[in-house]
This record gives C-alpha cells, sequence and structure tokens, in this order.
C-alpha cells in the first residue's frame, strides 16, 4: 500500500524533526495511520 504525501506535509515533517518535536511527530503518525485504515477500508 502507497500513501501519497503532499508537500506541506512533508515540510511539516522537516520541521517536526528539526525541532525535535515528539508531540506533533506523534500526532502525524495518527495521522498517517488513520489515512492508512480509511484507504484500506475504501473510506
Amino acid at each position: 500500500m502507497v500513501l501519497n504525501i503532499s508537500d506541506e506535509e512533508l515540510i511539516r515533517m522537516r520541521a517536526i524533526v528539526l525541532d525535535r518535536d515528539r508531540d506533533a511527530a506523534v500526532q502525524m503518525i495518527k495521522d498517517f495511520v488513520k489515512r492508512l485504515e480509511q484507504a484500506k477500508n475504501g473510506d
């Protein structure tokens, strides 16, 4: 399964890495998991 990442999401990921913001990183992972589950279920 492939999850496409928007330019905005890539920028957000880079900012999270640079800032070492654990809370933001966890939230982004949760968002990606939700999108993967929705794609898997055909939502």
